[in-house]
């Protein structure tokens, strides 16, 4: 068995402590604007306490029960923000026509991560570094000073559905230290040996059965509350046969082609590179930014649109994400995590979409 301890919340806070006197640039969620939010926190933060979440189709709350730590799942944010962000310096052009990249690898403790979204950087990681033959230095440099620390779920919000993706709700693989909430205290786990050096200075008590088995009861009710009616197994298969579907009619009366969904998918990876030159000619930046496929000129050639209509990229981006992904990878592009379901304006739940179009 790893390295557990079951502790109390005073070890929460020397988690944290630990971490910023090792010179991790600390990640976190807080609360902000009504919306939990990953961001930058300093060596003085505390979880946020008494918070409960409700999600469901285009719609999200978050309202103060009183007790607990982990009582909610996640806000819009995901990993993703901080290991390929939304806007990136790639190098700046001096008039001398000299190039310097710019690359970021200071070390960052992600807090408060959910299995799905750890599921999600293992696929980025593939994306961008062990599936590619060509890897990028900005995600591969950041990715590699990456410090994880884990919640296991105890809670489960309408939207998610790891347990039918099989990403959640524990955290099997890919982090460093886990953070289990149980009525007796937190079981914080060790993942890793960077994550056993952390967990070896907490103080905590001996773990018995009872809490372990407390933990599994606690993380099979919200697996069975995330499994949906839908066999996973050849989906990839079965999608491919549906391009013709009537369906894809009814979801293009809805969809906006905002691109909301894309914008909080933790595994969406789409960009596009621009350069920008000052107003005086003397430097010139090349940034690379978010792009997605739900707008118009994503597949342009020469200035033509390939998918001109809201249904040719909306089933684009489903195909994509529950079966080219999986011819490209050997895994789903989806994990779970039901973001575009919360923050879809109009609510289209990709969950239906995809059991209508197998059924």
């Amino acid at each position: 068995m790893s390295l557990v301890k079951l502790t109390g919340e005073e070890e929460l806070i020397r988690l944290i402590k630990l971490l910023s006197d090792r010179g991790y640039r600390l990640i976190g969620p807080v609360l902000q604007d009504d919306v939990i939010l990953y961001k930058e926190v300093g060596k003085d933060y505390r979880f946020p306490k008494g918070l409960r979440e409700v999600q469901g189709k285009g719609y999200y709350r978050v309202f103060t029960n009183g007790k607990g730590y982990f009582n909610y799942v996640h806000g819009f944010y995901s990993p993703k923000h901080f290991l390929h962000p939304p806007v990136e310096t790639l190098l700046k052009v001096e008039p001398s026509l000299k190039q310097n990249t710019v690359i970021e690898s200071e070390p960052l403790a992600l807090i408060g991560i959910r299995a799905c979204d750890i599921k999600a950087l293992s696929i980025l990681d593939d994306i961008f570094i062990n599936k590619n033959s060509h890897p990028d230095e900005h995600y591969k440099r950041k990715r590699e000073s990456i410090f994880i620390v884990g919640v296991n779920c105890v809670y489960a919000g309408d939207t998610c559905f790891c347990g039918t993706m099989g990403t959640g709700p524990f955290i099997e693989e890919g982090y460093d230290v886990s953070i289990t909430e149980i009525g007796e205290g937190f079981l914080i786990r060790a993942g890793s040996e960077r994550g056993k050096e952390i967990v070896e200075q907490l103080r905590g008590e001996e773990v018995g059965e009872k809490h372990l088995k407390k933990e599994k009861d606690l993380i099979e009710k919200v697996r069975e509350k995330t499994k949906l009616d839908l066999d996973t197994n050849d989906l990839h298969k079965k999608l491919l046969s549906k391009l013709e579907s009537p369906s894809w009619n009814d979801i293009e009366k809805r969809c906006l082609a905002c691109g909301s969904c894309t914008m909080v998918c933790p595994t969406c990876f789409c960009y596009e590179v621009r350069d920008e030159i000052t107003l005086d000619g003397t430097s010139s930046t090349r940034i690379r930014s978010w792009d997605v496929c739900f707008r118009e000129g994503f597949s342009a050639i020469h200035g033509i649109p390939v998918r001109s209509s809201i249904k040719a990229r909306y089933r684009q981006w489903l195909m994509h994400k529950f079966s080219y992904w999986f011819y490209q990878f050997g895994t789903y592009g989806c994990v779970g995590c039901g973001r575009c379901i919360t923050w879809c304006p109009v609510g289209i739940d990709i969950r239906e979409e995809v059991k209508k179009l197998v059924s």
